[in-house]
């Protein structure tokens, strides 16, 4: 029964993150370009679409497999562990306050666009940093 519990809640995890990546889809409109910035726009928003896939998917294995043997002393003495949070914490909000107040630049929208979307590969790049540090227990 355990095991049915326990499909049961990978199940909801994964049907929610599916869900919260198709509304991002629906409401980014990935393939509705700007006329003038269409390189510019269309990197923004796969970058930010490649970006959500990878956190929604770190997300997912740190509830579900990380090693939740350590102890929480270990943790604390440890300082690595607040730059990591420090990582998940920038991750998460940075990128999604960046596509939400994108259409408040007017000028250098180009220039804004492409620093967002390097940003956003940065963040990804942090994340597999991250998914190779953590002990996973699968």
């Amino acid at each position: 029964m355990n095991s049915f519990f326990q499909f049961l809640l990978h199940f909801i995890f994964i049907a929610t993150f599916l869900f919260v990546f198709i509304i991002a889809i629906i409401i980014l409109k990935p393939l509705r370009l700007h006329r003038k910035r269409k390189i510019s726009t269309l990197a923004l928003k796969l970058s930010y679409l490649a970006y959500l896939a990878f956190f929604l998917g770190f997300v997912y294995l740190v509830l579900f497999f990380a090693n939740n043997n350590v102890r929480t002393e270990d943790v604390l003495e440890d300082r690595t562990s607040v730059i990591y949070y420090a990582i998940v914490l920038i991750s998460f909000f940075f990128p999604n306050i960046c596509i939400m107040i994108r259409r408040k630049f007017k000028e250098g929208r180009s220039i804004y666009n492409y620093t967002v979307t390097l940003m956003n590969f940065c963040v990804m790049l942090a994340l597999v940093y991250m998914i190779y540090q953590v002990e996973w227990s699968f």
